[in-house]
C-alpha cells in the first residue's frame, strides 16, 4: 500500500512527519518463531523432525520451511539438518534446537536417551512343529537418560527389528510372534538403534497334541443297534496318529444313546466306544483322554428301527449243502421279496445271527462251527447281499451232527453257543474293526475257561438267551431225568466271562425249549411236554445279591390246542405273546394272548384259535414297528406271513401268506441296521 504524504509546513516537524510516515505504512512485521514440538525426548540414533511457524505484527502465521536455519546447541547429544529440521540423536543428554529468520529466533528443547542394551525373553524355548505352533518372544530395553541415569527396562517389542537366523525352522514377526515351520533349532534376536541383542535359542521338535479327531465324525443308526467309534491324536502339524494315552467315552444325550469303553479283548480297536440306539434323536458323543485331558466329539443320531431285510437259514438248500435266503420287507404291504442272489450259498446253516452293528452275520452249521458274512447295508440294489467274510469257520462246539443255536449280546461284544448233544457253554470276545475290514470283522476269541463250561445244572441245552441289557446269560435245559430248568448267570462285562447267579436254576415246565426276552423284563419258555405250555418269569433287575435271577410268574399257562408248543414272542411293547404251536410236518399254528406288562402274566386269548402256519414251524421274528410278522416252516420250505394290529395284537395271513424259502429254514431274523450304518 502507498504511504500518504504528510503535508506539514513547517520544516522544522521533520521528525514528527518521519513518525507519522512509519505509522501510515500499515506492512506486518515478524515478531516471533515458534517450534513444534516445543519439548521431546527421543533415543539415540533416532530422528524427530521439527517444524517453525513465523509469526508476524497482525497475527498471521506462515509456515517456516525452507526459510529458517536450524542449528543444534550440543551436536554431541543430538544435531539437526540446517534447512530440513530434522534432528537425529547421538547420546544421552539434552541439547537446546533453535529455529532463526531474519535474526529472530525461537528455541525447543530435544532431550535424548541412548539405548544401551536389549533382552529378549525367553532365552530359550521349545514349541512342537505344525503350522499353528508358535512362540511369542519380549524385547526389553535398557536406556541411558538424559541426566545419565540409567532407567528400568522398557517393552519394545514392538520398536525393534526381530529376526530368526533359520527360516527354515521358524519365521518370527514384527511383533515378535515366531511361528513354527520344521524341526530343528533357529537363533531369534532384536536389534534397534544399533543395539543388537544377545540370541535367544528356538527349538522347534516334533508335533504336539492338539485335540482328537472322532471316526466317525457323524453318524445315522436305528434303535436297538449299535455303532463303532473310534479316536486320534490331531497334531499340531495337522496329521493325525494313534492314541498314546487310554480315552473315556461318553453320550451327551443317554436317553437317546449310550455309549462303552471298548475294553481287550472283545475289541481290536481296545480305545473304540460302543454305541447304542436307545430311542430317537440326536446326541453328542464324546472321547476324552485321560491322561492330556484333549477331547474331540462326533453326532450320533439314532432313527427309529425298521425292518429293512429278513433272513432265514436253510439247512439243507442248495441242493443239499445248505443256504441263506434273504429278502426285503415291505412293512406295510406285509410282503418279502427275494433279494438279488438270494438264497445265498451256506454251509448247512441251522441259525443265523445278525450283529447289533448291521454290518455282518453269523450263521452255525450243522457240524458246530460259526461263519462270518459280511452284510451290504446300502439302500442300493444290491442292499442286503451276502458275501463271505473270507475268515476260517471257528470251531464253536466239541460235538457235531448236533442241534447248534447261539446268542450275541445286545451291544455285540459276546457270542455264546450251545448245543443239545453238549451240555456245555462256548463262548466268543467279538472284535469289531474300525474299518470294517471283511478280514478281521467280527473275528471270534475264545473265552476262556468259558469256552467248554459247564456245571450240574446244564443238561441239554435247548435254548440261550441274554436279558435286554446283556448283563445275564439264560441257558433253557430239557431234560427229563436230571430236571427241565433255566440256568442262571451273570455276564462279566469286560471279557465275557460267565458266573452263576446265587441261585444257580429255576424249573420250567416240561419239556422246555425255546424261549424270549421281553421289552419289560420277563422271560417266557415254550414248553413241549405232556401238557402243552409257557411258564413265565420276571427278572431281578435289583443291584443287590439277587440281580439278574429268576420268579416265576404264576403256574405254567396252557397253550390250548396246542400239541408241540415249540417257541415265543412278545411284540416290542411287551403287551402280547404268540405262542408257536409245531404241530406237524404239514401245518401249524401261532396263538396270541394279552399281557401284563407290569407282571408279565399271561391274561387272556386274541381269538378263539390259532392262525395256521407251514409245517413243522420253528422260529419266529416281528418287526420293531410290531405289525409285521414272519414265521419259517421246515418241513414245508416257506415263511408264513402276518400282519399285526397293535391296537388288538390278533395276527391275521398276510396277502400273500407266505413267501418261498429254500429247503429247512429255521430262525427267521429281521434286519434293522440303518442304511450304511
Amino acid at each position: 500500500m502507498r504511504s500518504k504524504p504528510c503535508r506539514l509546513a513547517l520544516s522544522g516537524m521533520a521528525f514528527v512527519c518521519a513518525a507519522f510516515l512509519v505509522a501510515c505504512n500499515d506492512s506486518p512485521r515478524l515478531q516471533f518463531v515458534t517450534i513444534t514440538p516445543a519439548t521431546q525426548t527421543i533415543s539415540a540414533t533416532t530422528t524427530l523432525q521439527f517444524t517453525a511457524t513465523l509469526v508476524y505484527s497482525d497475527g498471521s502465521m506462515k509456515p517456516g520451511a525452507g526459510l529458517v536455519a536450524w542449528s543444534s546447541g550440543t551436536t554431541s547429544v543430538a544435531t539437526i539438518d540446517p534447512a530440513s529440521g530434522i534432528a537425529t540423536g547421538t547420546a544421552a543428554g539434552t541439547s537446546k534446537i533453535t529455529a532463526t529468520y531474519t535474526g529472530i529466533s525461537g528455541t525447543a528443547t530435544l532431550s535424548v536417551n541412548q539405548l544401551l542394551s536389549i533382552a529378549v525373553t525367553p532365552m530359550s524355548a521349545l514349541i512342537p512343529n505344525g503350522a499353528t505352533s508358535t512362540q511369542q518372544f519380549t524385547a526389553m530395553g535398557t536406556f541411558k537418560n538424559p541426566d545419565g541415569t540409567t532407567g528400568n527396562p522398557q517393552d519394545i517389542t514392538g520398536m525393534v527389528t526381530w529376526a530368526s537366523s533359520m527360516k527354515a525352522v521358524a519365521t518370527i514377526n514384527g511383533s515378535g510372534l515366531a511361528t513354527a515351520v520344521g524341526t530343528g533349532v533357529t537363533s531369534i534376536s532384536a536389534a534397534l538403534d544399533g543395539v543388537t541383542s544377545p540370541s535367544a535359542s528356538l527349538t522347534v521338535g516334533t508335533p504336539a497334541t492338539t485335540s482328537l479327531v472322532i471316526t466317525p465324525l457323524t453318524i445315522t443308526i436305528s434303535t436297538g443297534t449299535t455303532t463303532l467309534f473310534t479316536a486320534m491324536e490331531k497334531l499340531s502339524n495337522g496329521t493325525i496318529q494313534p492314541l498314546q494315552h487310554p480315552v473315556t467315552w461318553s453320550s451327551g444325550t443317554p436317553a437317546v444313546a449310550t455309549i462303552t469303553n471298548g475294553q481287550p479283548p472283545f475289541e481290536i480297536d481296545t480305545n473304540a466306544g460302543v454305541a447304542s440306539g436307545v430311542t430317537a434323536g440326536t446326541s453328542t458323543i464324546t472321547a476324552t483322554e485321560t491322561v492330556s485331558g484333549f477331547t474331540g466329539t462326533a453326532t450320533l443320531t439314532v432313527q427309529a428301527a425298521a425292518a429293512r431285510f429278513a433272513y432265514v437259514g436253510n439247512g439243507s438248500g442248495n441242493g443239499g449243502s445248505g443256504s441263506i435266503s434273504g429278502y426285503s420287507v415291505d412293512v406295510t404291504g406285509g410282503t418279502l421279496t427275494p433279494l438279488t442272489g438270494s438264497p445265498f450259498p451256506a454251509s448247512a446253516p441251522q441259525q443265523v445271527l445278525i450283529h447289533p452293528s448291521g454290518e455282518f452275520m453269523y450263521y452255525l452249521d450243522f457240524n458246530g462251527s460259526v461263519h462270518v458274512e459280511d452284510i451290504n447295508s446300502t439302500s442300493t440294489p444290491a442292499g442286503g447281499s451276502l458275501s463271505d467274510s473270507t475268515q476260517t469257520p471257528v470251531p464253536a462246539t466239541a460235538t457235531t451232527a448236533a442241534a447248534h443255536v447261539g446268542v450275541i449280546d445286545p451291544l455285540g461284544r459276546f457270542l455264546y453257543v450251545i448245543t443239545d448233544a453238549d451240555s456245555k457253554i462256548y463262548g466268543f470276545t467279538i472284535a469289531q474293526t474300525a474299518d470294517k475290514a471283511p478280514a478281521t470283522n467280527g473275528a471270534l476269541t475264545a473265552i476262556l475257561p468259558v469256552s467248554g463250561y459247564t456245571d450240574v445244572t446244564l443238561s441239554t441245552p435247548t435254548w440261550v438267551m441274554t436279558d435286554r441289557a446283556g448283563k445275564y446269560l439264560y441257558v433253557v435245559n430239557s431234560n427229563t431225568t436230571t430236571g427241565n430248568s433255566i440256568s442262571e448267570y451273570s455276564i462279566d462285562q469286560s471279557t465275557g466271562a460267565l458266573k452263576p447267579l446265587g441261585t444257580p436254576s429255576v424249573p420250567t415246565g416240561n419239556s422246555p425249549l425255546f424261549g424270549t426276552t421281553d421289552v419289560n423284563g420277563h422271560i417266557y419258555v415254550a414248553n413241549d411236554g405232556t401238557t402243552q405250555s409257557v411258564s413265565v418269569y420276571s427278572i431281578d433287575t435289583s443291584s443287590g445279591s439277587t440281580a439278574g435271577e429268576l420268579t416265576k410268574v404264576g403256574s405254567d399257562f396252557p397253550v390250548a390246542g396246542a400239541t408241540f408248543t415249540i417257541n415265543v414272542l412278545t411284540d416290542p411293547t411287551g403287551k402280547y405273546l404268540y405262542v408257536l404251536d409245531s404241530a406237524s410236518n404239514t401245518a401249524g399254528q401261532v396263538f396270541a394272548y394279552t399281557l401284563n406288562t407290569s407282571s408279565g402274566a399271561i391274561v387272556s386269548q386274541i381269538g378263539t384259535t390259532g392262525q395256521p402256519t407251514g409245517g413243522n414251524s420253528t422260529g419266529m421274528a416281528i418287526d420293531p414297528t410290531g405289525v409285521f410278522m414272519a414265521i419259517d416252516n421246515n418241513a414245508t420250505a416257506n415263511l408264513s406271513l402276518f400282519k399285526v394290529s397293535t391296537s388288538t395284537g390278533a395276527a391275521t395271513p398276510a396277502t400273500p401268506a407266505t413267501v418261498n424259502a429254500d429247503t429247512a429254514p429255521q430262525f427267521v431274523v429281521f434286519y434293522t441296521a440303518a442304511s450304511g450304518q
